[in-house]
């Protein structure tokens, strides 16, 4: 017989890379949209440096702005390592192919050469008429006829086996080249991105260099920051603990008229069943909130944070800086309640979602008033920058008197 069974384990290998193709390509596809998203921040926090950066005075939003980027600019190098690693992998299971159908092609060849030969030495050198008819039987003359056929159809499936090899290696040559180049382009991109991270860590030890010479107005700005935010702090629970007085009393009246058993005191907020629905809602938007600017990194975190050499700051929100004039926005549905003026924090506007309030100070401009309803997204005003350029948005979240992180309530990229 003609047949073969050569090349089994060849069509093994490539139904295996068909199969883990999809995964690779999977996984590469969501290093490229997280490449992109580091991208756009470093690009964000570039524009805010620009407009932070004071060739008289360094700031610590400048120093701020450059960790956002040398943040992201790490983030970044490293998905490119990690996609590098991807490529490689790749590309050695192209080479596998290659080599097996290299192999497998070698075999196909000298397999034809061989039975072409074992042909020729069977009819000893005759022209096929020949070979035929100097059978010494009519027996004998069918049998060569049949030999022929047969040695005919194996000469077709052994040369179809061998186009189709030749064109499969093609292809796969073509995808290690392909990769190759790819493979450059990414080394090219670390190259740049490393020289980029470099740059901004140079950068970064200047600004600190200069604000080492700038170390008593610093500390004398943080100090000013602590008792601003000390005062913020005490003034949002007073404001917190009136909006539950206020609820509790209207429950309490909403029971008389109803004849029902009235609110009991307590430091949570009584809810009708809208505003509780609405408190639910907002409960189950967790790591998925709106931020309250379209642009613009974490700054500062929450709690008690070290800024700047030993000094520790206590916030009980996160600031978020951000561009020069960036509309600043709900984060969700409710109802604003509070809109006022503090020195050191600027506009400020607290808006009630049931038994969760929000909190945006700083802000240059207000457009809205109290007991206006609102939506996700619609503007409440405009971030105040300050005479060093630095525009940033303190942000807080509580559930009844009770402050919560708000970076674990915001939508993580």
């Amino acid at each position: 017989m003609f047949a073969n069974t050569r090349g089994v384990g060849l069509w093994g290998i490539v139904l295996l890379c068909l199969l883990v193709a999809p995964a690779v390509a999977q996984n590469k596809a969501e290093l490229e949209k997280k490449k992109q998203e580091n991208l756009k921040k470093i690009r964000e926090a570039e524009n805010i440096l620009s407009q932070t950066r004071n060739e008289k005075k360094a700031t610590l939003g400048e120093l701020s702005a450059l960790e956002a980027q040398i943040a992201a600019s790490q983030e970044l190098t490293r998905l490119i390592s990690k996609e590098l690693s991807l490529l490689d992998a790749e590309i050695g299971e192209l080479g596998l192919v290659v080599r097996a159908l290299e192999k497998d092609l070698s075999q196909f060849k000298q397999e034809y050469a061989k039975m072409v030969y074992n042909a020729y030495k069977a009819n000893k050198g005759y022209s096929t008429l020949t070979f035929l008819f100097s059978a010494p039987t009519f027996n004998q003359l069918f049998m060569r006829m049949k030999w022929l056929e047969q040695y005919k159809e194996a000469r077709i499936v052994q040369l179809e086996q061998i186009r189709k090899v030749q064109d499969l290696l093609g292809m796969q040559q073509q995808q290690v080249r392909s990769k190759r180049q790819e493979q450059q382009k990414l080394l090219d991109e670390q190259v740049a991105q490393n020289q980029n991270l470099i740059a901004l860590q140079q950068r970064q030890s200047r600004t600190i260099a200069r604000l080492s010479e700038q170390e008593k107005s610093i500390q004398q700005d943080l100090n000013q920051r602590r008792k601003d935010l000390q005062q913020l702090d005490a003034l949002l629970a007073r404001l917190v603990k009136e909006e539950i007085e206020r609820a509790r009393k209207e429950a309490e009246a909403e029971a008389r008229r109803n004849k029902t058993a009235t609110a009991s005191a307590s430091a949570a907020v009584p809810l009708t069943p809208e505003a509780a629905a609405l408190g639910n809602s907002f409960e189950g938007a967790r790591a998925r909130l709106l931020w309250p600017v379209a642009s613009g990194f974490i700054s500062a975190q929450f709690g008690e944070q070290q800024v700047y050499k030993q000094v520790k700051l206590e916030n009980s929100g996160i600031e978020i800086q951000t561009k020069e004039n960036e509309q600043v926005r709900a984060v969700f549905d409710g109802e604003v309640r509070r809109v006022f003026f503090m020195p050191g924090m600027n506009n400020v506007v607290m808006i009630q979602h049931g038994q969760y309030f929000t909190v945006y100070a700083r802000l240059k401009e207000v457009t809205v008033k109290p007991l206006q309803k609102i939506k996700a997204k619609d503007p409440i005003g405009t971030v105040y920058t300050t005479k060093e350029g630095v525009s940033e948005v303190h942000f807080e979240i509580w559930k009844n008197d009770q402050k919560l992180n708000p970076e674990q309530w915001l939508f993580k990229n």
